[in-house]
């Protein structure tokens, strides 16, 4: 996982590599890194002598770290040109680059070249950037590439002013900052590349972790073994769905269809019976469950949580459910169980406050944590949510003894005891209706499959484990966004249709 850490503990480290190893040498460092992202993204596209990168080059460090980078480039065959944004710049880098023939002109003298650049390299404003300065208007399509922050984005933060130069990558320097995966900044950052330059963050404790595609996979793999391949199907997992209603039933589709596509060992499914003919079509391989089947199954569930007596491995509540009359005495019952259990949509409505032995997962966005928080006692707006999104959510994952996923552009996972993970970067497209049942699906398999929790037999999930689980099935929802949304607009009967690859790629 990719620790984060605030612009201020950034700050603190940065001065004492400097004091270290001299600003110079680092901002060196840093301009090759950044050179180095500029070939890679146009190894595919032109040779170095057809290519133009220009550089907009700002007052400090970070016009610095601009110019050393265009050094580098011209000194490799590239042409390249400086559109210096301010008034002044930085010496040293501006005396190197003129070495290398390098040509400097004002932004408005050389402005008209920005039309046939190949890439522009963003070096205006770094983690210094406020509010309200003026930036350049790029032609629409340019390739950009940030130096360490899109200028526009607040990197303390996460706002981004309107005329933010939007980044198609980002590197930044020494470590992956709270600020580049807030609030707007994932519409804004574009790929984020970190380069670490060696800075020593031992001593310091990050604000959180980032789980990427790679982190992912890790931990997905902490538990899995050789021998899963010899298992049958409910020891595969077995998922106890509740979902749907007569004004809702295509979420129960969805949910179902996402959980089966995924691999589920077994599904079975509580839905009213207006809902079950349509569900037997749309996912024949799923089992009714009625009431009294289920009663049953949490009893067995009381002696064999996660052996081979158990009738249910975990269970997904809430897609779909009519919240005037949700089928409150079954929901109960298994809100009493042990078994792990992801509450979304409708679930959330009548999910209990207070202490449980049930290890949960609720999955909300943020209107729904509004409501949560209302059910708690504590009233706030949505942009306050938005605002301090890890604080509010801890509120709710204390209130409700529950690992939380508030959902967005970036998705937070925060336990009760304020422990917390963010996944960045998901798809744009994922907002569209019945995306988040398909992530309820997707999170409800892994629930029940001991291989990735771990547990066997009257142990419970650790709220820990539910963490990672709930994250990784947040990555895995995001990949799956990008995957179907490269092949056309996206829909949430299309995501299930790419699901298996994508699950696949996964190590499924």
């Amino acid at each position: 996982m990719i620790p984060v850490y605030s612009v201020a503990q950034v700050r603190a480290v940065e001065a004492q590599e400097i004091s270290k190893r001299g600003s110079e040498s680092l901002m060196r460092a840093a301009a090759s890194e950044l050179a180095a992202a500029a070939e890679a993204m146009l190894a595919q596209t032109a040779s170095p002598t057809d290519a133009l990168i220009i550089g907009l080059i700002g007052p400090g460090n970070n016009g610095g770290d601009g110019l050393y980078a265009l050094t580098e480039l011209a000194q490799r065959g590239y042409q390249t040109l400086a559109l210096q944004c301010t008034e002044t710049g930085h010496p040293e880098a501006l005396k190197a680059y003129a070495s290398v023939a390098g040509t400097v002109k004002s932004l408005s003298e050389g402005e008209e070249a920005l039309s046939s650049a190949s890439l522009v390299i963003d070096a205006i404003y770094g983690i210094g950037y406020r509010t309200g300065a003026q930036l350049p208007k790029l032609p629409a399509g340019t390739r950009v590439l940030a130096c360490d922050v899109p200028s526009g984005l607040n990197c303390e933060t996460g706002s981004a002013d309107d005329d933010v130069l939007l980044a198609e990558r980002t590197v930044t320097f020494g470590a992956m900052k709270t600020g580049l995966i807030s609030q707007d900044a994932p519409l804004v950052t574009g790929e984020i590349q970190v380069a670490t330059l060696d800075f020593d963050f031992s001593s310091i404790t990050p604000e959180t972790h980032l789980v990427d595609e790679n982190s992912a996979q890790e931990l997905l793999n902490v538990h899995r073994s050789w021998r899963d391949a010899g298992r049958h199907k409910y020891e595969r997992g077995v998922l106890g769905l509740i979902a749907g209603s007569a004004l809702y039933p295509g979420a129960a589709q969805l949910t179902a269809r996402a959980a089966v596509a995924c691999g589920v060992g077994l599904l079975r499914t509580h839905v009213p019976e207006e809902v079950q003919s349509l569900l037997s079509l749309a996912a024949p391989e799923t089992v009714p469950l009625d009431d009294e089947q289920i009663t049953e199954a949490l009893s067995l569930a009381r002696r064999h949580l996660h052996g081979r007596g158990a009738k249910i491995s975990a269970w997904a509540i809430g897609p779909g459910i009519d919240s005037r009359t949700p089928p409150t005495g079954v929901i109960a019952n298994v809100f009493d169980s042990r078994q792990p259990a992801v509450i979304d949509a409708s679930g959330l409505e009548v999910v209990p406050t207070g202490p449980s032995e049930q290890p949960r997962v609720l999955t909300p966005h943020a209107k729904e944590l509004r409501m949560l928080l209302r059910r708690a006692g504590v009233s706030v707006t949505t942009e306050e949510v938005r605002q301090d999104p890890i604080r509010w959510t801890r509120w709710v994952a204390l209130a409700y003894n529950a690992v939380v996923l508030l959902k967005g552009p970036t998705s937070y996972v925060v336990a009760p005891n304020g422990a917390n993970l963010v996944v960045c970067h998901a798809a744009a497209q994922l907002a569209t209706a019945g995306s988040g049942d398909i992530l309820t699906g997707i999170l409800g398999y892994m629930l029940s499959d001991s291989s990735l929790t771990g547990i066997y037999g009257l142990e419970t999930v650790s709220n820990s484990r539910l963490m990672e689980l709930t994250a990784c099935a947040a990555v895995i929802h995001g990949q799956l966004g990008r995957v179907t949304a490269q092949q056309g607009t996206v829909s949430a009967s299309r995501l299930i249709d790419q699901l298996p690859a994508v699950m696949k790629d996964f190590g499924f």
